[in-house]
């Protein structure tokens, strides 16, 4: 079918691109800061990703404890709710402080590491 080995307008089109300079022009290192970026970038997405995993876990195993507790041991609800929200400052200073130390350890700390490594 090809058996003429005449070159089509696009192989012309082709060989004048590659042939013409183009009208702007790359730093030398944008490859490495375009790498770099990246891989702050998905470093970034995966400790976010492994502090939601741990927040997950965390949140289950509360769950689970409090089912244990009502089904195994009759524990009352009433009473945990009124003792939820009697000290509910106290529960929501606990439950900020381990979502904020978890964050910055699984998160901050590692990213911040990270980054220094790569400079």
């Amino acid at each position: 079918m090809f058996e003429d080995k005449t070159p089509f307008d696009s192989e012309k089109l082709v060989d004048e691109v590659f042939k013409t300079e183009p009208a702007y022009f790359l730093s030398d290192n944008f490859a490495e800061v375009m790498a770099g970026k990246a891989g702050r970038h998905f470093a970034w997405k995966q400790y976010i990703k492994e502090f939601l995993i741990y927040l997950a876990v965390i949140f289950g195993i509360l769950v689970m404890t409090a089912g244990m507790a009502f089904f195994w041991f009759d524990a009352n609800m009433l009473n945990w709710f009124d003792f939820l929200i009697s000290n509910l400052t106290l529960v929501a200073g606990i439950n900020f402080l381990v979502i904020f130390v978890l964050f910055a350890d699984r998160v901050l700390l590692r990213y911040f590491l990270y980054r220094t490594s790569l400079d």
